[in-house]
């Protein structure tokens, strides 16, 4: 009697189990990227499929944006850019017993408005160019073309003058600007006091140069979400590092902070991110 009830037991877990859905951010806010995954538990599940692309909640705009899936036999991960403050569960199906189901987890998205901004102003209308509005165009137009030519002469007489060479001048070799941004942090390692909230927007200019020559990519113009989705997409860097780097940074880059720490604190938060990051 034991054994059969162990059997139902067993079996009745897997006919209830549900997969391991999941999104790697905490705080959500308008335009963070979400970094989605959904692994299936049950043998019986299969095919999941979700649309790539802007998604429309209604007929206005996006409400949210599905790209970089990847997919396997039954893992998926996705990264999801949201336009628009709200609840959402993400359009993924998979198939269970030849029956389309569909996720129930819910994504909530946060305004990063406060409720305090001041209502836009109304636009005024364009004025029309009519009477006096013609003249002075007219001029407008005259003296951009009067300066354009001017410079034009000024190029072609700087082109004319001869130059004078000499062979023995040598340029100055420039420090690159990985190297110059490094001694930087080694520099501020050694002074006193050493101030948390500075040294953490050093290291993180650091990273960016450091991956944008590695990626061959500019990142140094990139949110931290960015920049860290953008490692996510194209590095091997556990993705727990990454998620626990964007907490960190959020939490010490974007307040008051002004925590001030040793030199033993400072060189242990720089060693450990040089460990993380392979650098």
């Amino acid at each position: 009697m034991i054994k059969y009830i162990t059997v139902f037991l067993l079996s009745s877990a897997s006919a209830f189990a549900l997969p391991k859905e999941m999104v790697l951010e905490s705080d959500i806010y308008v335009g963070d990227t979400v970094h989605y995954q959904i692994e299936l538990t049950d043998t019986n599940e299969s095919n999941l499929d979700l649309p790539e692309g802007d998604i429309y909640e209604d007929d206005t705009i996006p409400s949210y944006k599905i790209f970089n899936i990847k997919k396997e036999k039954s893992k998926l991960k996705a990264s999801i850019l949201f336009f628009k403050p709200g609840d959402y569960v993400i359009p993924i199906t998979w198939d269970r017993e030849n029956e389309k189901t569909k996720s129930t987890l819910s994504i909530k998205v946060k305004s990063q408005l406060l409720g305090f901004e001041n209502d836009i102003e109304d636009i005024e209308p364009p004025i029309e160019f009519s009477g006096p509005y013609f003249f002075r165009l007219f001029i407008i137009i005259l003296i951009t073309a009067i300066n354009i030519y001017l410079l034009y002469a000024l190029y072609i007489y700087w082109k004319s003058k001869p130059k004078v060479i000499d062979a023995l001048w040598e340029k100055q070799p420039t420090l690159e600007e990985t190297t110059k941004r490094l001694r930087a942090i080694e520099t501020y390692l050694q002074s006193e006091p050493i101030h948390e909230k500075e040294l953490v927007f050093k290291i993180s200019e650091y990273l960016k140069e450091v991956y944008s020559q590695k990626l061959k990519r500019t990142l140094l113009g990139k949110t931290d979400s960015e920049f860290l989705a953008e490692l996510f997409d194209r590095t091997h860097i556990e993705d727990s590092v990454l998620r626990d780097l964007r907490l960190y940074f959020k939490n010490t880059k974007y307040d008051n902070n002004r925590t001030e720490i040793n030199k033993d604190r400072a060189n242990s938060i720089w060693e450990k991110i040089k460990k993380d990051f392979e650098l």
